[in-house]
């Protein structure tokens, strides 16, 4: 774990109902957003800091997990009322310059069906913090570093805070049961998300707080992905 900042409290915001699209406040010496939602969702982010008695200039940092439309299409609209720089994986900054998605690859019936709707442009705009995974969070206030889980998108990232991880859309939770894990509703690469699961295993014994459903327990992450390997542990 990097050293420095303090050690955050997280304040999951519900930007659509039943938890189908959550953002993050993560509240230390300063205060770091988690991805901005849809760009008529990211209302939801001041008043919430609104709620917990945090000035938006205390925000140090508005931190994407990757960079599909539903996570950062609400940061122009967001930086209306939040003056904080946007940090972002390389691998994906080219769709915050260009306000347009990649191609959306369903994992099952659900993903390919909302892939033909869903929004796919949105305001762009340029990333000050353009990084390659392991982003320091201690310069920003916040004990915790970022790490790149890649599979969903290229770009994807994980956040690494000592009591737990927020994983974006590495993994999503059930419909039905929102701490069961699955696969993400849209996937690049399903090879690359079950070597990141495995990776972020390995980084923290924390509970997993997801973009979509969640949070999951990392045992039955760890059961899940025994499952779809086949392995034993």
């Amino acid at each position: 774990m990097a050293a420095g900042g303090a050690r955050p409290r997280i304040v999951p915001i519900a930007l659509a109902p039943w938890g189908f699209l959550n953002a993050y406040l993560l509240l230390g010496e300063r205060v770091i957003v988690v991805d901005a939602g849809y760009p008529h969702m990211a209302a939801g982010i001041p008043a919430s800091l609104e709620r917990q008695g945090v000035a938006a200039r205390d925000v140090s940092l508005i931190l994407l997990t990757h960079g599909h439309l539903d996570h950062l299409g609400g940061v122009t609209r967001l930086r209306e009322t939040i003056d904080a720089p946007v940090a972002l994986h390389r691998a994906d900054a080219e769709i915050a310059r260009s306000g347009r998605d990649r191609p959306l690859h369903g994992t099952d019936l659900f993903g390919k069906a909302f892939a033909l709707f869903a929004p796919r442009t949105a305001p762009p705009f340029e990333p000050e913090v353009v990084h390659d995974g392991e982003l320091d969070l201690a310069p920003y206030g916040v004990s915790g570093h970022t790490v790149h889980t890649p599979g969903h998108t290229p770009g994807s990232v994980s956040v690494v805070l000592e009591q737990a991880v927020i994983c974006g859309d590495l993994l999503a939770g059930r419909t039905l049961t929102a701490s069961a894990p699955r696969l993400p509703y849209f996937a690049d690469d399903l090879d690359a998300i079950e070597a990141s699961v495995r990776t972020l295993l390995g980084r923290s014994q924390g509970q997993w707080y997801l973009g979509h459903r969640g949070p999951l327990d990392p045992r039955d992450v760890a059961a899940w992905l025994a499952r779809r390997t086949g392995s034993a542990g």
